[in-house]
């Protein structure tokens, strides 16, 4: 039997929505303007982290001396050149939210600015699959601070230990693990060392049963 109350929250960016192909792209674009190309293993340091921090951190790391606004707004166009052709949910998110939908409050949390959230949230009637949607922005500090989880979870009026959190980046993993809930890490394409911080790992949505989530919940009773 399922705990009373208890909710599954959801990452955006890699967990809900597979974008990271999408930022991938938009990054190449813009940095190759600045003839800057990301080094692999500094990858995962942008995967999750709010807007702020990855222009912050890109400019700082990569010497670029362009005016912040302006590579900002290049930053931003370019991402949504390729929001506007697509944005695909991940593979198995529609299935998961239909196994949960009756036994489960859900919700949205998400380090993206609410002009981004608002955009996808209309594009691919995020409504539709959540009760609750929430960005970092709303809160006193973004990920990886733990605010935002908790945040969400004082609007569903559920405990951590009634909550489990699905992520997939190393800053959203913090951010979960901060807030006292159960969480579990999407693989993606960070190495799986760097996942091992979370609770569970899982290759595929799909291997996120009702059993799979009865589990974790039980372990804190």
């Amino acid at each position: 039997m399922l705990i009373d109350n208890s909710a599954i929250l959801f990452d955006l960016d890699g967990v809900t929505i597979d974008t990271e192909p999408l930022y991938t792209l938009s990054e190449i674009r813009l940095f190759s303007e600045y003839g800057v190309k990301i080094p692999k293993e500094d990858k995962s340091l942008f995967r999750g982290c709010s807007e702020e921090t990855f222009f912050n951190l890109s400019m700082k790391r990569y010497g670029i001396t362009e005016d912040r606004s302006l590579f900002i707004q290049k930053g931003r166009r370019y991402v949504m050149d390729e929001f506007k052709k697509h944005i695909p949910f991940v593979p198995g998110f529609k299935n998961l939210i239909s196994r949960i939908s009756e036994r489960f409050s859900r919700g949205l949390v998400t380090a993206s600015p609410l002009s981004t959230l608002d955009y996808i949230r209309k594009k691919n009637k995020l409504d539709n699959y959540f009760q609750y949607i929430i960005s970092g922005e709303e809160t006193e500090k973004n990920k990886p601070y733990p605010h935002p989880y908790i945040e969400m979870m004082e609007r569903i009026y559920v405990a951590p230990e009634n909550t489990i959190i699905i992520e997939d980046s190393v800053v959203g993993l913090q951010s979960a693990l901060a807030s006292g809930a159960h969480v579990i890490a999407r693989e993606t394409s960070l190495p799986k060392e760097k996942l091992k911080i979370a609770h569970r790992v899982v290759e595929h949505l799909d291997d996120i049963t009702i059993n799979y989530m009865e589990d974790i919940l039980l372990e804190s009773i």
